[in-house]
C-alpha cells in the first residue's frame, strides 16, 4: 500500500514537471518576452531540470524562438521513466493485488 502511494506521488511529481517543460517548450519556441513574469518563473522552475542536458542547445541563441533539444528529449523521456517505474514495481492497484493473491476474479 505504502510503495502504491510512493509510485502515484513520483508519478504526479514526473506529470508536473512534464507540464512544466511543455510550458518552457512553447514559451521558447514562440519566443516569450524574458522579461514577463510567468514566463520568468517557468524558466526559474525548469532550469535545473534541463541543466544537465544543456550541451544539447549549446549552439542556440539565448533569446529569440529556439528549439530547445534538451527541453525536447526531457518530454521524451520523462513519460519512458514514469512508464518504467510502473513496469518495476506494477501497475496494479493495491486493492487488485489483494484480490489476486485470495484466489478471487
Amino acid at each position: 500500500m505504502q510503495r502504491h502511494r510512493l509510485l502515484m506521488a513520483a508519478t504526479i511529481a514526473l506529470g508536473g514537471a512534464e507540464g512544466a517543460l511543455v510550458a518552457r517548450f512553447v514559451l521558447r519556441l514562440f519566443a516569450a518576452r524574458p522579461d514577463n513574469p510567468v514566463v520568468q518563473v517557468v524558466y526559474a522552475v525548469t532550469q535545473p531540470i534541463i541543466a544537465p542536458l544543456r550541451a544539447l542547445d549549446a549552439g542556440q541563441p539565448q533569446y529569440g524562438a529556439t528549439l530547445e533539444f534538451a527541453t525536447l528529449v526531457l518530454l521524451l523521456v520523462l513519460p519512458l521513466i514514469t512508464a518504467l517505474m510502473w513496469k518495476c514495481v506494477g501497475n496494479r492497484s493495491p486493492d487488485a493485488a489483494r484480490v489476486s493473491q485470495e484466489g478471487g476474479l
